[in-house]
């Protein structure tokens, strides 16, 4: 993909996740979601795609230490991916939200889009685990935003489809990912009917 096609390409996965956000029952932010976390955490979670965009660009690393979207999960996964920290991070963040997520949402959406517009390519994105690249972290918030929407339209018992572009781009990640641990062949078997998946198989830990 082009620089531009994966800035549209978040842009439509943030819009997919408005969608879904949108039509969230005024009742239903505290009906559970996934794991720990009800409606409101998961969607505050998810929105995370956003801020963080917002934030890591407002400090800048010196220099690039991540290549590709596959080396910030594989390094975040060492030091960021603890089962208890996350889900806390996604509870702050739903509190984050808690007067109209709704409005959140779609406002951090605009925030970023416009933020976009000021960013060039090669900026330095300062994150936790190291510099990466604009254009190289893009792509890891388009897999949050698929995966995670896809989680809450599931909960909230929406039908809405995941833009091409977006699952593209996630299946990228994820076949990068089944790869580095070795589980790249029994996936392609699996995915070519010649093979079955253990319960519970899964290529992020």
């Amino acid at each position: 993909m082009s620089g531009q096609d994966i800035r549209e390409t978040y842009l439509e996965a943030g819009e997919y996740f408005g969608g879904v956000v949108d039509q969230v029952d005024i009742d239903g932010w505290d009906e559970p979601a996934l794991g720990e976390w009800c409606v409101r955490d998961l969607t505050g979670h998810t929105y995370r795609a956003f801020t963080t965009i917002l934030s890591y660009s407002d400090k800048p690393a010196e220099k690039i230490e991540l290549e590709r979207p596959v080396d910030y999960f594989l390094k975040a996964f060492e030091s960021l991916a603890d089962p208890k920290m996350v889900a806390e991070r996604g509870r702050a963040a739903g509190l984050e939200i808690i007067d109209d997520p709704k409005m959140m949402v779609r406002g951090f959406a605009m925030y970023v889009k416009n933020k976009l517009e000021e960013l060039s390519d090669d900026h330095i994105m300062g994150t936790p685990v190291g510099g990466i690249r604009l254009i190289d972290y893009l792509p890891t918030r388009t897999f949050e935003l698929i995966i995670h929407t896809m989680d809450l339209a599931k909960a909230v018992g929406v039908d809405a489809s995941p833009p091409d572009r977006g699952m593209e781009t996630t299946l990228g990640i994820l076949g990068q990912m089944a790869l580095y641990r070795g589980n790249a062949p029994s996936l392609v078997l699996a995915a070519t009917g010649r093979g079955s998946l253990p319960d519970g198989f899964t290529v992020l830990g």
